[in-house]
Formats: structure tokens, sequence, C-alpha cells
């Protein structure tokens, strides 16, 4: 017999055991994604604010070189690009200055920093208003040019000289230094944001593989546990006959014994099983046509084609006579209904060759389909009361439990 743990309670033990294992696996893997998130939030704030200030850097460039282009050349392309320059204004640039710290004070709170400090702010207030001023001392000497004035050509030469005075070159230098400075300091604080990230995901790099070669060995050590038991089982149950001799498939006690363990699996896992009750049509004409010997025959064969459709968890087993038991593990009512007919309709297609000639033969099916407080014998009673229904309307035909009769095929 099972030993001193009942195999239920081992079954149930095992099973909470690999739920422990994987909640906590999903907590440590969606950890370690956060982490991963929050330094590739990090990666690309630092990505768009660099971009941003060199977009602007590159912006006072072009200005500069367009303003004095258009001063020699005074062609209006020139002109009309240092406009187009001037009025657009990056969104992050013009308002990166005022952006004030979280309300929780922790910049790593919400995967987030903050776009720039208190000392980035102050070089960038100072970067904004040295471009103000280089735009307007640029405005001025263009408006000097597009002026109406009896003497353009002095005009241009005054308004030329102010885009190259010491004032604007130095405005121009000083202006490129604190990007510079403001460049350097923001990169310097976002590689130190992802460097503390980096230093917390190398923990869990270690972390991680620790703890689940702990719980590898965990299960390992129930999976055995449980594969004992079932070897028990297994032992207990091939000491018993639970084969039909002829058919070679399992008898009435196993199905009695393997059908509520069936059954309760598919209520913990909320799932449906399917009772099939079939039976040979006037299979006594047979026996006493073609003989006995033919009849067993037709058994066997039959037997073979059903077991060929099972799937692994199905029960198959001759429950008396011609009578035969069929239980479908995890299935629906329509799917069941669909397998019951293809079963039918195939075993009505064959033929059986003996010395007396060809035997053919249908089957008649009845069916039932669980339910949480099925139990097999109500199972087996309630499909074999639809057999009996589909007997009595015509043979070779499934019928449901539930007093709806299915169409036989053409």
């Amino acid at each position: 017999m099972i030993n001193k743990i009942p195999f239920k309670l081992s079954f149930k033990l095992f099973e909470c055991m690999l739920a422990l294992i994987i909640a906590f696996s999903t907590y440590l893997g969606f950890h370690f994604y956060q982490i991963t998130l929050k330094a590739q939030t990090i990666e690309n704030q630092r990505f768009d604010i660099v971009s941003s200030l060199n977009d602007f850097r590159g912006r006072t460039d072009n200005l500069s070189y367009l303003s004095r282009h258009f001063m020699f050349t005074l062609d209006i392309e020139f002109l009309e690009k240092y406009r187009k320059i001037n009025n657009s204004k990056n969104n992050l640039i013009y308002g990166g200055a005022n952006i004030r710290k979280s309300s929780s004070g922790n910049n790593h709170s919400d995967n987030k920093i903050q776009a720039f400090s208190f000392d980035d702010r102050v070089l960038f207030n100072r970067v904004i208003a040295n471009d103000a001023r280089l735009r307007m001392m640029e405005q001025r000497a263009l408006a000097h040019v597009l002026r109406e004035n009896t003497n353009p050509l002095k005009n241009i030469e005054l308004s030329a000289s102010e885009l190259q005075s010491e004032g604007y070159l130095r405005l121009n230098l000083e202006m490129m230094s604190l990007l510079n400075k403001l460049l350097e300091s923001i990169n310097h604080r976002f590689q130190k944001q992802i460097g503390e990230v980096v230093v917390e995901s190398t923990g869990m790099i270690y972390t991680i593989p620790a703890i689940l070669i702990v719980n590898l060995l965990l299960l390992l050590v129930s999976f055995v546990f449980i594969n004992n038991k079932m070897q028990d089982y297994h032992t207990e149950l091939e000491g018993m006959s639970f084969k039909d001799f002829l058919t070679g498939v399992h008898n009435r006690k196993y199905l009695m014994e393997a059908g509520p363990f069936l059954l309760s699996l598919n209520r913990r896992e909320k799932t449906q099983v399917a009772v099939l009750m079939v039976d040979i049509d006037k299979f006594k004409a047979v026996n006493d046509q073609f003989g006995h010997d033919a009849g067993d025959e037709v058994l066997v064969a039959f037997s073979k084609t059903i077991s060929k459709r099972m799937r692994k968890g199905d029960i198959f087993s001759r429950f008396g006579g011609e009578e035969f038991v069929l239980m479908l593990n995890n299935v629906r009512s329509v799917g069941a209904e669909h397998f019951a007919n293809e079963l039918r309709i195939q075993l009505s297609r064959q033929s059986l060759q003996c010395s007396s000639g060809a035997i053919c033969y249908t089957v008649s099916i009845g069916m039932v389909i669980s339910d949480e407080d099925s139990d097999l014998n109500q199972l087996i009673s309630r499909a074999d009361e639809a057999l009996y229904r589909a007997k009595n309307s015509g043979r070779n035909r499934v019928v449901m439990a539930e007093y709806r009769q299915m169409a036989v095929s053409a």
C-alpha cells in the first residue's frame, strides 16, 4: 500500500512548492526588469538632453554664419534661413531650466531623474541670456541693412563690423564654453545615476542565479518525492488486474479506480470531463450470424480503432459485454460531441473480413459532461440513459445526457 503520507496530500505539497517557486521567480524577474527599465530610461533622458544641447549649439553657429553671409552677399536666401532657424526653438532647451525637483525629493522613485540641477540651471540661464544678446546684436545689424538708407554700402560696413566686434565674438565664445561645461555636468550626473543602477543590477545578476539554484534544488527534491509516490502507486496498480483479457484495454475496475482521480484533477483545474458510453449496435446478431470468434475479432478491432484516437490522460475501458466507457480529459461539450461523431462515423465505415464474409457494424454513443459536483457513478448512469435513448431513436447516433440529440451525418 502507499506509504505514510497520502498521495493527494503529497501532490498538494508539490503544487504549493511549485507555486511558491514560480511566484518568487516572477518577483525577481519583475524586479530585474524594473532595474533594466530604469537604466534605459536614464540613458534615454541623457541622450535627449545632450542631443538638444548639441542642436542648440548648432543653431547658434548657423545663426552667426547666416547673419554674416547675408551682410556680405545680401542674398535674401540667407535671411530667410536665418529667420526660420531663429523662430524654431527647442522646448527642452527653453523650458528645461525651469524644471523642478519631484515632490518626493527622490530622483529614483519613479525611474526619472531631474533634467537640470541647480548649478546646471545657473549655467543654462547664462547661456540663454548670451543667446538673447547675440540674437539682438544680429537683428540690429540686419535691421541696418534692411532699412532704407542713402548710403547702403556704408550701412553694410557698419553692420558687418558689429558682427565682427570683440563683444560679439566674446559672447559667442563664452556661450560655447558654458555649453561645454553644461554638457560635462549633465553627462557626469547621468553617468553617476547609471552607475548606481549598474551596481544594483550587478547584485541582482549574482542573487538571481543563487536563488534560482535553491529553487531548482527544492523543485528537484519535490519531484523525486512525488515520483517515488507515483512509482509506489503505479506498482500497486500494476499488481492488480486492470486490463481486459480479450481487448487489452482497461477493465471496469480500473475505470472505477482511476475515474474519480481524473474527475478530481479536472475539478481542481476548473476543466471538464466527457463520459461516453459506447455500445456496438446489434452485436448479438453478429455473434449469431458469424459466430462468437468473429464477434471477438470485432471487439478487438473496435478497441484498437478507439485506442488510437485516445490522448494521454484519457481513459478507455470495457464496461461489460459490448459496452465500453471513454473518459475524455479536459474537454468542452462541443469538442467532445465532435470527437464522438467522428469516432462513430469512422467505426461505421470499417469492415472486418472473416470466413463467413465482411462484417460491418455501427455504434450508438451516450455522452455526458461533468460539472463541479459530478460523481463517476452518476455520470456513467446518465451516459447509459443517453445511450438507451440513442438505441431507441434508431441507433448509429450520439445523444447527450441533457436530452439534446445530435444530427446523424449522412
